[in-house]
């Protein structure tokens, strides 16, 4: 008899600590749930840049110029390209709430590649780029080759 007592109180005890540790790991698996739902609200990474984000290249405080489109198509032979700049102006004066001056003097330019991504021609100039505040621009340029087949555009601020 008393192996009978010894043994149901064996199973009652199994069966106590089975449910001990089914309530500890679905505690476990409660939180760790909970933690990566809160981690992963805190720690968004960033969308991945877009095309023209990465055809792009801005220098200087170029911030308010949004490049809207870019375009390009091959005339006779060569690659021309037409990039659409908007100035949404400044940002207000944090101080005073007041609208900054929004006409700005900006410097743009293409660099042109070939199918490898190597720069085919490296002389052009800057040229000039007045916006005040929303204000759209059409920007062209022809590539001065015919190895030219892609383009980056460029950006500057002139102080």
């Amino acid at each position: 008899m008393n192996d009978r007592i010894s043994h149901t109180n064996n199973r009652s005890a199994l069966t106590q600590l089975i449910q001990l540790m089914a309530i500890k790991f679905s505690t476990f698996v409660a939180v760790a749930v909970a933690l990566t739902a809160f981690t992963g609200c805190g720690t968004q990474s960033p969308p991945p840049p877009t095309e023209k984000q990465l055809m792009t290249i801005r220098m200087g405080d170029t911030n308010a110029v949004e490049v809207l489109d870019m375009r390009s198509v091959m005339r006779n032979n060569l690659l021309t390209a037409q990039v659409t700049v908007k100035n949404w102006g400044p940002t207000p004066d944090p101080k005073t709430g007041e609208q900054r001056a929004d006409t700005k003097l900006y410097g743009y330019r293409f660099k042109w590649l070939s199918d490898s991504g190597m720069v085919v021609f490296t002389d052009e100039t800057w040229k000039p780029l007045t916006l005040t505040r929303d204000q759209t621009a059409d920007l062209v340029g022809i590539a001065p080759t015919p190895d030219a087949s892609a383009f980056r555009f460029e950006i500057n601020q002139y102080k």
